[in-house]
């Protein structure tokens, strides 16, 4: 499969809620996994090592964004029922002083802690305790919260909702760009094998980096090419039930949250039995 992608960059959609910080299981009810902070701040003297520091859960990721721009992250891999406090560099110089700027985070939990059993041994992610903008605490202010992305609401991974936003056909500009869709559709043609029970078909997701995949509305769930020790990504392919693919057409959807480096290197693979 050689992909021709579109690509939609997500925004966020503003809520009328207006609160301190609130872990994801309180705002989401488990209907996403990615929560939204935003607050708007301004700069006394803005500075090219701007330090910030957040109090949040253990196996969590940090996305910062600031004027609209991208501009770090903080991953944390730890699987522990615990709290750690994280500082992350900024670049803000370009930004004037003593005008209001957004200040946005998005929180992507890296799983949930479950090495006991029972409902009470579950570890929910995201922010927990206090945010300091070059020591300035902002916790203390009123946040707005936003669940999910404007292409989970939109259900854009559908053939119906992929019509309610405007798709760009120039993909390769959004090469590397943090929390965008690409799109793309595929026949099966090429398969060395019909038969799709007994020789199932994955989606080879070498040149993604992080984020959720879908194949004709159904959610595959999370991908995330972690670099292993043969400098190989690891895991790499995903199992797409026979039942969700059709011959013709079928409709590839990746929302990334890091950005692709290279979307024209995903593929599908089959795993022919031979008997």
């Amino acid at each position: 499969m050689t992909p021709e992608y579109e690509n939609f960059r997500t925004l966020f959609l503003k809520t009328g809620n207006n609160l301190r910080f609130s872990t994801p299981c309180n705002l989401t009810n488990d209907e996403t996994i990615y929560l939204w902070y935003h607050h708007n701040v301004s700069l006394v003297q803005p500075s090219a090592r701007t330090v910030v520091k957040v109090q949040m859960r253990k196996a969590n990721s940090l996305l910062f964004f600031f004027g609209g721009q991208f501009l770090g992250v903080f991953d944390n891999a730890e699987h522990a029922q615990s709290t750690i406090t994280h500082g992350v560099t900024l670049d803000l110089s370009q930004f004037l002083p003593n005008q209001q700027y957004l200040f946005e985070i998005l929180s992507v939990p890296l799983g949930i802690d479950n090495f006991n059993i029972g409902p009470g041994s579950f570890g929910y992610k995201g922010i927990v305790g206090d945010i300091f903008l070059d020591e300035q605490s902002l916790s203390g202010r009123v946040w707005e919260h936003q669940k999910g992305l404007v292409g989970e609401t939109r259900q854009i991974y559908t053939e119906q909702g992929s019509k309610s936003v405007e798709w760009n056909s120039g993909w390769t500009m959004a090469i590397n760009k943090s929390i965008t869709w690409f799109q793309t559709h595929f026949d099966l043609d090429h398969l060395a094998r019909k038969d799709l029970n007994a020789n199932p078909v994955l989606l080879d997701a070498l040149g993604l980096n992080r984020g959720h995949a879908f194949i004709n509305g159904n959610d595959i769930g999370p991908y995330w090419l972690i670099q292993g020790q043969l400098l190989q990504p690891t895991p790499r392919y995903y199992h797409i039930p026979s039942d969700w693919l059709i011959s013709e057409n079928n409709l590839l959807t990746v929302f990334d949250d890091m950005g692709v480096p290279s979307p024209g290197s995903v593929g599908l693979v089959q795993r022919v039995i031979i008997s």
